[in-house]
């Protein structure tokens, strides 16, 4: 397989850690956002071969124009796909319920699950257009899925499932269809990909670990193309219904 100039954001731990060690040990230029470079020395990300780091801030919008340019620095020839991983799931209680609703909590899951991801692939488009792979990933969620999410309604409602969380996912969906909607035809694979229910510091209540989810999104990832129909996709290669 030919080596690839990869950039995934949230890099710092879980999933997003996970897709950068895999992609640097398959020998692809990783290009891996994180909060605070300073925090990440002497961590196993930093340690990884065919990674550079780039500080992004999700919660300060600006820092996403200086990650953009750093990019272009790092790799002036382009990227070949950008995997859109940084997320948040929730910020307390008060996102549990309808009835305790805190606008400032969800402008900021929002900001970091919808705004950030969509700006962030807007700025990147004119790298991703100088390589021929022409590919963008968008971490998403069966909780974006507005048939998941009445089938399980129950169950969500007894783990206290965060509504704002899936809202900000199905936001996050529709963005990527419009994504679709207007770079398709220049080439531009767009892919909403479910990473499954997977244990990590974020979900506790994951079902499978990240080595199995990242294996499996790669294996889904790699196999697509401009040609495949838009669709919200599992790790596993099944159709989320949404």
């Amino acid at each position: 397989m030919t080596s690839k100039v990869i950039v995934v954001t949230g890099t710092n731990r879980g999933i997003g850690l996970a897709l950068a060690t895999k992609f640097s040990k398959r020998g692809d230029t990783v290009i891996a956002t994180v909060r605070s470079k300073a925090k990440a020395v002497g961590t196993p990300l930093a340690s990884l071969p065919n990674v550079t780091l780039v500080e992004l801030d999700a919660d300060n919008l600006a820092t996403i124009d200086t990650a953009a340019a750093d990019i272009e620095k790092i790799a002036p020839e382009g990227i070949d796909e950008l995997w859109n991983n940084l997320a948040v799931y929730n910020l307390g209680e008060n996102e549990t319920s309808v009835r305790k609703i805190v606008p400032a909590d969800a402008q900021k899951v929002l900001q970091i699950n919808f705004t950030a991801p969509v700006y962030l692939s807007s700025k990147l488009l004119p790298l991703l257009e100088k390589r021929a792979t022409k590919k963008i990933v968008f971490v998403s969620s069966v909780a974006g899925s507005a048939d998941f999410t009445k089938s399980y309604a129950e169950l969500l409602a007894q783990f206290g499932a965060p509504y704002i969380y899936g809202a900000s996912k199905s936001a996050l969906n529709m963005a990527a269809l419009y994504f679709h909607n207007e770079l398709n035809s220049s080439g531009f694979t767009i892919v909403p990909l479910h990473p499954g229910v997977v244990l990590t510091d974020m979900n506790p209540q994951g079902q499978i670990d990240t080595e199995e989810s990242t294996t499996k999104m790669l294996d889904v990832i790699d196999a697509l193309s401009a040609k495949d129909d838009f669709v919200l996709r599992s790790y596993d290669g099944s159709i989320v219904p949404w």
